[in-house]
């Protein structure tokens, strides 16, 4: 009897949140198929689940409409490796995690093009915005693999296969148990993991915590660094010698957050993390001005924070591009800080956000619909 061949697979992800949820499928997959050869462009945490990278996805990281352009030599570099890739090892499957405007447009049609069968895992955002593009995962994508509850009945609606397999964040906290307030004494500062919005959001935040000390002069801060973020692009964002009362630490989201009873968000998956923290939040967006200017035509939801989005109503305060300044974020701020019943309130609607998220182990279904989907497009086993 002929031996079964080794599967690959090709993991592609964009950025740090694409990276931690790539890492996380790629553990879960190793761990249900020993055997599995698993490439990809990723980032650190990829490669320390054993993905064989292709491409630094650091490289590739951007946000906003046209602060991309600025990142198209490295994209195109990026994109040029992949397909060369795709055409030399052939995976059996490939699988897309978010990261649309590159997977969509570079990755999926040259996936698409060989014949390779196509799992989009975290879907864009396009019940958001940009709508259109439906068309395009309709005719590209043989299965989409969504995390948000809401999701499900947009892509089978549209005609699109899809499975809801529930959020992977709830896995991370699952069993999160907070430290006593007493032992919580830090306002964490979240202004992602992209050098461009870093750049625009983390001396904003200072400033802000800067006001919160002149009104609570004992108030301590907590910055967690992102894992593709050097040490040396954020110290040219710090003041010189960096406050005593601002601490930097390199460690899981989740861990920095136990330590945190309030914090200042930018919007993204991290406002979810700090929900699922039961840590209540103020949410900051800013982009270039033209980006700005173009997404507001095309946004077509009420709230711009997931937090907001799966309550279905503003829970936590959201500041948006000039609004986004901070005397407004520190208003914000202590206006829960300040009023113990709204804190609590804020609680209970955090609380109310994680049981719509569902039940833990959404990594683990997002690796048995990869699996059945390998088997189902190469027949055959594997060995």
């Amino acid at each position: 009897m002929t031996a079964a061949k080794t599967m690959r697979i090709c993991i592609v992800s964009g950025e740090d949140s694409g990276d931690f949820h790539g890492a996380n499928l790629a553990r879960a997959l190793r761990k249900k198929q020993p055997g599995l050869i698993i490439d990809g462009i990723g980032g650190r945490q990829m490669e320390a689940a054993g993905v064989s990278l292709v491409f630094p996805s650091a490289r590739l990281a951007v946000v906003g409409i046209t602060e991309v352009i600025g990142r198209l030599p490295a994209i195109y570099a990026g994109w040029s490796c992949l397909k060369a890739y795709l055409r030399q090892q052939r995976p059996d499957l490939v699988v897309l995690i978010d990261f649309p405007d590159f997977n969509l447009y570079l990755a999926a049609p040259q996936v698409k093009k060989l014949g390779i069968p196509l799992v989009y895992y975290i879907s864009p955002q396009l019940w958001a915005w940009r709508r259109g593009r439906i068309r395009r995962i309709k005719a590209l994508v043989d299965r989409m693999l969504v995390i948000l509850p809401f999701e499900e009945e947009f892509y089978r609606e549209s005609g699109v296969p899809v499975c809801y397999t529930g959020h992977p964040l709830a896995d991370v906290f699952a069993g999160f148990t907070p430290l006593p307030r007493a032992q919580r004494p830090y306002i964490a500062l979240l202004p992602g993991s992209r050098p461009t919005e870093v750049r625009r959001l983390l001396p904003m935040m200072l400033e802000t915590a800067s006001l919160i000390r002149k009104t609570h002069p004992e108030q301590q801060f907590l910055l967690p660094l992102a894992p593709s973020l050097s040490s040396d692009f954020i110290e040219t964002l710090l003041p010189s010698p960096c406050p005593s009362w601002l601490l930097l630490v390199r460690e899981p989201l989740s861990s920095c957050l136990r330590r945190a009873f309030f914090a200042l968000v930018a919007s993204g998956t991290a406002t979810l993390e700090t929900a699922l923290a039961a840590v209540p939040m103020v949410v900051v967006y800013r982009v270039g001005l033209l980006s700005y200017l173009i997404g507001r035509k095309l946004i077509s939801v009420p709230h711009i924070s997931l937090v907001n989005l799966i309550a279905g109503r503003e829970v936590v305060p959201e500041l948006v591009q000039a609004e986004a300044e901070p005397r407004r974020i520190y208003e914000k701020a202590v206006e829960c800080l300040d009023n113990p019943e709204k804190y609590a309130r804020v609680l209970a609607d955090l609380q109310e956000v994680q049981k719509r998220l569902g039940a833990a182990g959404g990594t683990d279904r997002a690796a048995e619909e990869v699996l059945a989907c390998l088997r189902q497009f190469k027949p055959g086993g594997w060995t």
